[in-house]
């Protein structure tokens, strides 16, 4: 255990700390960051820059992601002789900006608000694609997205073991609540005692720097 006083570490047994004499009954537990080779002991957080460094990286990577799915859609409605979701989607935004009547592939005016093929192309490249990228991946062994392994952060739980993949999704979906307090969730970081988010707090996790 470490001394929340002088950061040493101390016997966990003793109720005051064998170099400074603080009082052990007021520290936090150590935490163990598990990592692909053995298990790494650290205190050190992720701050608020590296949080903000490893979005920028993810956003690209999902951009890619979103980009390659569209053009296999794409090929394969060709195949099949069918207008692709996503063209439609891309086709009635363009028609609405001009301040044309939208129509979908076959020439048909749509009158919805929101056409079928914009709401099946929003949900899945802005929601699910999204979800099963940072579920799946924090979820993963090496408890990190592409973003977050370059800038070298991990994600755990509070104990510093690897989280489940529906703590992942609960971690992803509370980020919504980040959002809706205008980013408000997103920069707490900087002002909490273990540097969680609003999304690891509800999510009762962890995101620590890995260290070799």
């Amino acid at each position: 255990m470490f001394c929340p006083r002088c950061g040493r570490e101390t016997e966990s047994e003793g109720k005051f700390c064998q170099w400074c004499g603080g009082d052990m009954r007021a520290a936090p537990p150590k935490a163990v960051l598990r990592k692909k080779v053995g298990d790494v002991s650290t205190e050190k957080y992720a701050g608020l820059a590296r949080r903000i460094g490893s979005a920028f990286i993810d956003l690209i990577f999902l951009v890619i992601f979103d980009l390659i799915l569209m053009g296999v859609v794409t090929i394969v409605s060709g195949i099949l002789l069918r207008p692709s979701p996503f063209s439609e989607a891309l086709l009635q935004i363009t028609q609405y900006s001009r301040h044309v009547p939208r129509t979908d592939g076959y020439g048909n005016v749509i009158n919805a608000v929101v056409p079928n093929q914009l709401l099946f192309s929003a949900v899945v490249l802005f929601l699910i694609v999204p979800w099963i990228y940072f579920a799946y991946l924090e979820s993963s062994r090496n408890q990190a997205t592409l973003g977050k392994l370059a800038v070298r952060i991990a994600v755990t739980d509070m104990k510093g073991n690897r989280i489940t993949f529906a703590r992942a999704t609960l971690r992803f979906f509370a980020m919504f609540l980040s959002w809706i307090t205008l980013c408000v969730g997103f920069i707490i970081p900087a002002f909490t005692r273990y540097k969680q988010g609003l999304h690891d707090i509800i999510a009762g996790t962890l995101m620590f720097l890995q260290e070799n």
